[in-house]
């Protein structure tokens, strides 16, 4: 009879632990997979979404806060900046390209960002990929008119001018709310339970889907954005926007800048790759504590599976003779004994890959809609072999005490009657 004919009986034979065990190995492989899949692709995610801004000019506040606010839809605006700021980094010859933005309603759960189609043709969604359009159009701001809204006196900002109130909408702001262009919509102050606003929106295009957090907003021409009856006093008084974008010429160009900036009292430059680094350096040590646990489980699962199979030695002390009086040599009998926890461990590491990139779909739908940025469960990543092999040589390990004793079984002892 061959080795894995008797080891796979043998599992059979023992099917409720043998079941029950694999399903520890399962859950403790699956977390490690799910953990180290998130933590890769997210991470990859949130750099590639940074990568295009060499700083994100804001409030003076969080660093963390201005940069989730900005680029990745989430959290709430700090404060606002001088529109004049804006003006003075747009003409500044370290400045290749400077967008402002405005933030504040939201659309069916989806953040409303006010900003200039410079923001779709200056900037890319991420190194090398520019902006794209899956229908329609972008939407056009006139920097003049737009000057004239937020700069002229309250009482005359808006004499004798018609706004125009276009869209364009992120892949899956269009998806979840069923608007394409053509469309119309009203936003919702500060969220989704706040007062609607009374202005329309026409959706003038849909952006082609860029595995962002912009796939969730919601974008309109900045000028509209102060046409909303309540923003129009305090633009035009104070003439303020939420935060502007930039890229520079060069590292010593945004280097400079953020010296500057910062030691001044009106702003604050962030660069968003450097804050983003920090971000998951926070969340790494969260990381090291499941995957912690996670080995904690798998080595409690080797240590039940070292104990089970201890324990059903003395009822295999008849077969196992019988099997030395048939031929079998010691070698085989403690093969059979060490194959035996590596198969359990084999089937639960793989139950736990599968496990593992379930988890990481659900997770990844989380993600998505909460930060916009695409995981694939599909995925597989390098580590995850040696996961496999690690668990398997860990299950082996855990067999060698119980091969041992049946090496050493006698077979005259194991022959004669029990009592």
């Amino acid at each position: 009879m061959h080795l894995w004919t008797i080891v796979l009986r043998n599992i059979r034979q023992r099917s409720l632990s043998s079941t029950l065990t694999a399903a520890s190995i399962a859950l403790g492989v699956a977390v490690v997979v799910a953990v180290l899949a998130l933590k890769d692709q997210s991470q990859q995610g949130f750099r590639q979404s940074a990568v295009p801004y060499d700083l994100v000019v804001g409030a003076k506040g969080s660093r963390l806060q201005l940069v989730l606010n900005t680029l990745f839809h989430m959290d709430r605006s700090a404060g606002n900046v001088p529109f004049k700021l804006y003006q003075s980094l747009k003409g500044d010859r370290r400045v290749k390209a400077a967008v402002p933005v405005s933030v504040g309603d939201v659309y069916k759960g989806h953040r409303i960002v006010g900003t200039t189609d410079a923001f779709f043709t200056q900037f890319e969604v991420r190194k090398d990929v520019p902006f794209a359009l899956s229908e329609g159009r972008f939407f056009k701001v006139d920097e003049e008119h737009l000057e004239h809204v937020l700069m002229a006196p309250a009482d005359h900002a808006h004499e004798g001018e018609e706004a125009v109130f276009e869209a364009v909408l992120g892949a899956r702001a269009a998806a979840s709310t069923g608007l394409r262009v053509g469309g119309s919509l009203k936003a919702q102050h500060g969220g989704d339970f706040g007062e609607e606003h009374e202005e329309t929106w026409k959706v003038v295009g849909v952006l082609a889907p860029t595995g962002t957090a912009h796939d969730r907003a919601v974008f309109i021409n900045l000028e509209s954005f102060y046409h909303i009856a309540g923003h129009t006093k305090e633009a035009a008084t104070r003439g303020m926007v939420s935060a502007v974008l930039l890229r520079t010429r060069g590292d010593r160009a945004a280097d400079d800048l953020e010296y500057e900036l910062n030691q001044g009292t009106a702003a604050m430059a962030v660069p968003p790759a450097e804050v983003v680094l920090e971000l998951f350096d926070l969340i790494g040590k969260v990381d090291v504590l499941l995957l912690a646990v996670s080995a904690l489980v798998i080595v409690v699962a080797a240590v039940s599976i070292l104990v089970s199979i201890y324990n059903s030695m003395a009822e295999r002390r008849r077969a196992i003779a019988i099997m030395r009086a048939l031929g079998a040599r010691r070698t085989q009998i403690l093969s059979i004994v060490v194959f035996e926890a590596a198969a359990l461990c084999l089937f639960g590491g793989v139950a736990g890959l599968v496990l593992g990139h379930l988890l990481t779909a659900v997770a990844a739908g989380v993600l998505a809609s909460e930060a916009g940025i695409v995981v694939s469960p599909l995925a597989v990543q390098a580590v995850e072999g040696l996961v496999l092999v690690g668990v398997v040589v860990l299950g082996g390990i855990s067999g060698l005490v119980p091969a041992l004793r049946a090496y050493r079984t006698d077979i005259a002892d194991g022959l004669s009657p029990t009592s």
